[in-house]
């Protein structure tokens, strides 16, 4: 009987110890191994996470006609871009006004790295709108520009100076830049008169007059 309530006792213990001890330190490393593999692998799938591509190019903002024109045979639109937009009177606004212009002209083709060729510069163009002293293209160009404005304008030769040499200078099928300043605009006879002095040279014409009137007198003083 006792032999048999020892045994009873001792089974007893046993099971305790073995449900209720702490893992052995093999168990744990390997309880740990095991944890550190699933954070790694949790943090390799996070890592991974798809992220929708929000740079498609369905709203990027499309380009100016002055920055998508090209010097092709395909390109037959003047295309302007203004440096700085003026005040006061304004190109079109009424018909044969009376422009001074200050510009500078160069060729541009498709080769980047190629530094434009300048081919013409004034520093006081006088023109007269709706005449033919301005190619179409420029014209086209400058209007709605105002006095004081700054403006790059694109012709085109089918708007420029066509198919062929223009005085040995500008080759045919040349698409050209014009990098102008609108300085005045005249729209009244007064205001042409004026511009005309301007442009003639104050200096100039006084002379003229000085002179023209010592031949008017001239008979009176011999």
């Amino acid at each position: 009987m006792f032999r048999l309530n020892f045994l009873v006792c001792l089974v007893a213990f046993g099971s305790s110890a073995l449900a209720f001890s702490p893992p052995s330190s093999m168990s744990a490393s390997r309880l740990h191994s095991a944890t550190q593999t699933t954070k790694t692998t949790t943090s390799i799938f996070v890592g991974l996470e798809v992220v929708d591509d929000e740079s498609s190019g369905e709203d990027a903002t499309p380009l100016s006609p002055f920055d998508a024109y090209l010097p092709t045979e395909t390109q037959i639109e003047v295309a302007y871009k203004d440096t700085l937009v003026g005040s006061g009177y304004t190109v079109g606004e009424k018909e044969k006004q009376v422009l001074t212009i200050k510009y500078t002209a160069i060729f541009i083709d498709n080769d980047s790295t190629r530094k434009p060729k300048s081919f013409d510069f004034a520093e006081n163009f006088v023109c007269k709108t709706g005449s033919n002293g301005i190619l179409p293209g420029y014209e086209e160009g400058l209007a709605g520009m105002k006095v004081g404005g700054k403006r790059i304008i694109r012709v085109p030769p089918n708007k420029g100076y066509g198919d062929e040499w223009y005085k040995g200078t500008i080759p045919p099928n040349s698409h050209l830049e014009f990098d102008c300043e609108l300085k005045s605009i005249a729209q009244t006879p007064q205001e042409e008169i004026m511009v005309q002095i301007e442009n003639f040279g104050t200096a100039r014409l006084a002379g003229i007059i000085v002179f023209g009137g010592y031949l008017i007198l001239s008979p009176f003083f011999t």
